[in-house]
């Protein structure tokens, strides 16, 4: 969370007029709270890396299976 009033009174000390102070603060806060809303936490990551892991190996399995059938059903119908 990021201090507004704080940031407004540094930049007023500095010399900077007080309405363009607290508009500076109201963007440096409003900057700083959509960076955060864009991270993500470990767990959030570890959630999708799983649930991506879980997707790739049944499409591997499915693809594997695939294959055999079409493989099997071509040695059925023309045998060697």
């Amino acid at each position: 969370m990021v201090n507004t009033l704080a940031i407004a009174r540094n930049l007023i000390n500095s010399g900077i007029e007080r309405q363009q102070a607290e508009a500076i603060a109201n963007v440096v806060a409003d900057a700083a709270g959509n960076q955060n809303r864009e991270l993500s936490t470990k767990k959030s990551v570890h959630n999708k890396l799983s649930a991506l892991e879980t997707r790739l190996v049944r499409w591997i399995v499915v693809t594997v299976f695939s294959s055999m059938g079409i493989l099997f059903a071509a040695l059925r119908l023309f045998p060697g």
